[in-house]
């Protein structure tokens, strides 16, 4: 995700769904850092759009079911979990756009609207975060004032205290183990 962003200062961004809540959030924050014109965050979830709104994102409540398509963006940030909103996102895309979905999609066959994104040149990028390729560049980000991961919503619990942390819901759970 950080190299779409990172390749595309100036533009809008597009953030859709929540379902992992806290990257959808650390997406917005990331895009804000990075200069782009406008970053929009669309959920379902009101609390996360609060925190998205937060952060500086126009953020927009949405009902079900994901539509065809939002007003396009260059780039997309996909994390609904859900075929009709990763096609929601990539319909969302500019011609030429990149789209990342960040969430997993679990089936083994996940449809896409192939026919679209070859007519609009998109570009989709699936994998798991390659955290350790961008951490240079993100801590420079954090020591610099441009993103700050405490706005975040976070609740930390301590060690002995992991396994009922886990199981209580939160945007971003953080174990920390004294020492």
């Amino acid at each position: 995700m950080a190299g779409q962003l990172a390749a595309a200062p100036g533009a809008e961004v597009l953030v859709v769904g929540g379902a992992a809540s806290s990257v959808g959030l650390y997406a917005v924050a990331a895009a804000i850092a990075l200069g782009s014109r406008r970053v929009r965050y669309i959920d379902r979830d009101a609390a996360q759009c609060e925190a998205a709104a937060r952060l500086g994102a126009d953020a927009e409540l949405h009902e079900d079911p994901w539509p065809r398509s939002f007003a396009r963006a260059a780039v997309t940030v996909e994390n609904t979990m859900e075929t009709d909103g990763l096609a929601c996102a990539l319909r969302s895309t500019d011609d030429y756009g990149y789209c990342t979905s960040v969430a997993i999609h679990f089936a083994e066959l996940t449809p896409l609207p192939l026919l679209h994104m070859y007519t609009k040149g998109i570009t989709l990028h699936l994998s798991r975060a390659d955290s350790r390729r961008y951490l240079p560049e993100v801590i420079d980000l954090v020591t610099s004032g441009r993103l700050d991961p405490s706005l975040i919503p976070t609740r930390v619990v301590g060690w002995e205290d992991a396994a009922e942390g886990w199981l209580e819901p939160a945007v971003k759970l953080v174990v920390s183990r004294s020492r």
